[in-house]
């Protein structure tokens, strides 16, 4: 049902286990599909889509990265198949912590022959990481100053700055 993520401008497989990298302020769109037989048009259809981790081996979804919204399904004797992407937007300040992540897409409103939600998820298949800081940016510029400090300070000749 899931079956890639795009991010940024790069689209990926979703594979448990060979995580995509995230931040915050991405946009996950996630892209999906199903089957499905419907004797009449049937609009309202909610789909929902989060990022998860398991809580005590509970799935716990995160609040600040899932979405909701709702397909049309048209008028399908036979098994169609549907296609579709929903976003997740990450808020800047998100409450998702480093580290890996699931991902789950649920139709609530469409059964499968068995009465039950349709529902998909893979465990470990997103990474969340966190932006690189001014610090990170920083930090080689103050060890190439200080090595340019050291060399002028030696007074060298032929040295770097010599």
């Amino acid at each position: 049902m899931i079956t890639q993520v795009v991010v940024g401008n790069t689209l990926y497989p979703l594979i448990e286990g060979q995580p995509v990298q995230f931040t915050a302020g991405d946009t996950l769109k996630i892209l999906y599909s199903f089957k499905y037989k419907m004797p009449e048009q049937m609009a309202g259809v909610r789909v929902w889509a989060s990022c998860y981790r398991y809580t005590l081996g509970i799935l716990n979804r995160a609040s600040d990265a899932q979405t909701k919204g709702t397909i049309i399904l048209e008028k399908a004797e036979d098994w169609t198949v549907f296609s579709g992407e929903i976003d997740i937007i990450i808020p800047q300040k998100a409450g998702i912590i480093t580290g890996l992540w699931g991902l789950i897409v649920e139709l609530p409103d469409y059964e499968d022959v068995d009465g039950n939600a349709v529902e998909e998820h893979i465990d470990n298949c997103l990474e969340a990481t966190t932006p690189p800081g001014i610090f990170d940016m920083i930090v080689p510029l103050l060890g190439l100053g200080l090595m340019m400090f050291i060399t002028k300070s030696t007074g060298e000749e032929g040295g770097m700055l010599g």
